[in-house]
């Protein structure tokens, strides 16, 4: 029974690392789908204000 544990527990802890791995990578692609969202939303309005000032 000791064997049977300490086997999950060793199983437990690589799964838990790469759930870590998986959760840092996600954390860093969100950053940086916010920074493009952020460059192409500033793109987005001063596209709006030129067209805004063209009509004028």
């Amino acid at each position: 029974m000791q064997e049977e544990y300490a086997k999950l527990l060793s199983e437990k802890k690589a799964a838990y690392a790469e759930y870590q791995r998986s959760r840092d990578e996600m954390r860093e692609l969100l950053l940086h789908k916010q920074n493009v969202d952020r460059m192409l939303g500033k793109n987005k309005r001063e596209e709006e204000k030129k067209k805004e000032h063209d009509r004028q």
